[in-house]
């Protein structure tokens, strides 16, 4: 991590020294991540007891029961997906053949109106049917002979209740759709009937239970989901017997449920996880502060404003860009996003050209070699640190998933991965270290 910028003579020695001042801030040690895997181990554990007067868990351990539909022959099946942000709702549809394996599918993105997202929650739901409608009417299915299950993911917190009962409990994210305390299940199915559409919603859950299901779909093995966007969650199958708080004479104690972590809630109830200056800035200015502690040190929509922090203290120390150059740009919160990342840290060529391009495009700023260097091996920096965290969280999961001796597979998803191959690949290795090294429980 220290190579790309100790060995260079481009900088100068207060660079040099501010640069050395970040990294030692942000490295976290081999014990530091063992500790941080126990603790999130052991809050894994908490959430799932009955309440006792104690202290409560961090973290929500939604369950969710979930069933494999019966016979799936020549079946349609609809599924809809809400982004936090509320800027793109997904319709999907799963066309299945005789056999019950999949035969085709299709499907579609729609963006609302700025206009339905700032008013009133009915006319979003109202456009959300609409989308439904529009769908259905594009691939003919409007006339079909039953109502086409409609199956419902959305990125938010949510508390799941008996049927399609399912509130939004936080609205978590800087930008996310304010739908806070609003029954979103019912919402929707009283946006239906008023359209009069031929579908039925099964089920509505938060977006990494669907992932989980899904990857139980495709891999019987799969028992953990966890998923880096704008922000961070993970699902698992667990044992209905080990969660306590729901101890019911009516349940099999044999058979799994999913539960919904919202591990991105830990730390924020004490100092389990090590933040420098930089995360606290990040924290008192974000919309929601002291809480989801871990999602502000890992998740998209924070590490470029991590990254930014940083970049602007080298800015008023003057150890960065020329001293006249336009830098209220790169002054705006949450300008630099976590997409600049990726070909910032990739870039190999000896006078690092995409460093320069990418701020002379986005920020109107031409930097220096001594710039550049900067610049990335602050990116260089900020990425480990996500990569061994979210390491640690995982390996977390991963033994609790395994209680029972069971093999676990791990499926990983999200926007951060998906632009950023190298923090995946450095993800997986710091959860698979972890995993040798940690004593099971």
């Amino acid at each position: 991590m220290l190579a790309s910028y100790t060995a260079s003579s481009l900088l100068s020695e207060e660079q040099r020294a501010f640069l050395d001042e970040v990294a030692a801030s942000f490295t976290v040690s081999d014990e530091t991540l063992n500790t941080i895997v126990t603790r999130a181990h052991a809050e894994l554990y908490r959430g799932l007891a009955r309440s006792d007067g104690g202290r409560a868990s961090e973290l929500p351990m939604s369950p969710t029961f979930v069933r494999q539909a019966s016979n799936l022959a020549n079946r349609v099946s609809l599924g809809m997906a809400i982004e936090a942000s509320g800027r793109r709702i997904r319709i999907g549809s799963v066309h299945f053949d005789a056999s019950g394996a999949v035969k085709h599918k299709h499907t579609q993105v729609f963006s609302p109106p700025q206009s339905e997202l700032s008013t009133a929650q009915a006319r979003f739901f109202d456009y959300a049917a609409y989308c439904v409608r529009e769908f259905l009417q594009q691939h003919n299915l409007e006339h079909a002979d039953v109502c086409l299950p409609l199956g419902v993911t959305i990125g938010l917190p949510v508390h799941t209740g008996k049927g399609v009962q399912c509130s939004v409990s936080e609205t978590a994210k800087e930008d996310s759709l304010d739908l806070c305390g609003s029954n979103v299940g019912r919402r929707l199915c009283d946006a239906m009937l008023r359209g009069h559409l031929p579908v039925h919603i099964t089920s509505v859950t938060n977006n990494v239970v669907s992932a989980l299901v899904a990857a139980r779909f495709q891999d019987p093995g799969a028992c953990v989901a966890a998923t880096f966007n704008h922000g961070v969650n993970a699902a698992y199958f667990e044992r209905l017997g080990n969660v306590e708080k729901l101890h019911s004479a009516e349940h099999n104690a044999a058979s799994e449920v999913a539960v919904n972590t919202e591990i991105g809630r830990f730390g924020s109830a004490g100092n389990a996880l090590p933040l420098t200056m930089w995360d606290r800035r990040v924290d008192r200015e974000s919309r929601n502060p002291r809480t989801r502690a871990l999602e502000k040190l890992v998740a998209d929509q924070y590490l470029g404003e991590i990254v930014r922090s940083l970049i602007t203290d080298f800015i008023d120390r003057q150890l960065l860009f020329a001293p006249n150059c336009p830098v209220q740009a790169i002054s705006s919160a949450y300008s630099f996003h976590s997409a600049y990342m990726a070909p910032i840290i990739e870039d190999e060529s000896a006078d690092l050209v995409t460093v320069d391009a990418l701020f002379a495009a986005e920020f109107g700023i031409r930097c220096s070699p001594a710039d550049r260097l900067v610049i990335r091996s602050l990116c260089e920096i900020v990425a480990a640190r996500a990569a061994r965290l979210s390491g640690a969280v995982l390996a977390a999961l991963v033994l609790k998933a395994s209680t029972d001796n069971r093999v676990v597979n791990v499926a990983l998803g999200g926007v951060l991965f998906d632009i950023n191959q190298k923090l995946l690949d450095d993800t997986t290795a710091a959860m698979e270290q972890l995993l040798q090294t940690h004593p099971k429980q």
